[in-house]
């Protein structure tokens, strides 16, 4: 049986200016798979997600997603809408926007727009992400008023709404108390497995990568090395 890859990079070299964070990076990331990267802060893991995100160009090298290249900004745009991208927790501002409504923005570009309002099958979704991650009660409450957990799970909603079949994390669970850390590891695992999603993680925790991951890498000195 042949493997898929999701994600494919070869040779790239990437950073701001004229320093280069990312030095002749290879990486294959397969259908299915969760890939965990570990390194130390600075080390490029979030230049990395930025790369495949298609926020920012190689300098040289090349990526791939779905097997589309990222040659041009409108390719990196499009492609873009394949991935789901889970931050690390950020304090929100104080504008009451709901639980529902901050899920929904999942939707833009995939099923709404500038020139298009939210369709039912929208709204729908979201209700039944919400209900995934155990967020239903709170469906209507802003999003300034959940507790850290709470909203991570929001993000994570977010990313799930937009039915895209690769979920990039960022130190999902960094910033959370033990508790809140424990039930976001188990529901990026539950949402994993019924999803058939392709993972990628970034963490400077190894402990949370090794329950997450099938595979984990060390971003050291602009290159990925086997942990």
């Amino acid at each position: 049986m042949t493997r898929e890859a999701v994600v494919e990079i070869h040779g790239l070299v990437a950073g701001y200016g004229r320093h280069q964070v990312l030095q002749q990076l290879d990486l294959t990331v397969w259908r299915g798979e969760a890939l965990g990267i570990a390194g130390n802060n600075g080390a490029g893991k979030t230049t990395l997600l930025k790369l495949i995100l298609g926020l920012i160009a190689p300098q040289e090298g090349y990526i791939t997603v779905l097997g589309r290249m990222l040659d041009s900004s409108r390719v990196r745009r499009l492609m873009r809408r394949q991935i789901g991208y889970v931050p690390q927790l950020h304090t929100p501002g104080k504008m009451p926007v709901s639980v529902h409504d901050a899920v929904l923005m999942g939707r833009w570009g995939k099923g709404f727009g500038f020139f298009k309002r939210p369709s039912l099958r929208d709204r729908q979704k979201v209700t039944e992400i919400l209900q995934e991650i155990g967020m239903s009660h709170k469906e209507w409450q802003e999003v300034h008023l959940l507790s850290g957990g709470e909203q991570q799970k929001v993000s994570i909603g977010r990313a799930l709404v937009r039915e895209a079949p690769i979920l990039l994390l960022d130190e999902p669970s960094t910033y959370l108390d033990h508790g809140s850390q424990a039930e976001i590891v188990e529901l990026i695992r539950a949402v994993r497995l019924k999803h058939g999603l392709s993972l990628i993680m970034i963490s400077h925790d190894p402990e949370h990568l090794e329950v997450m991951s099938d595979r984990i890498l060390l971003l050291k000195n602009g290159r990925l090395e086997e942990r």
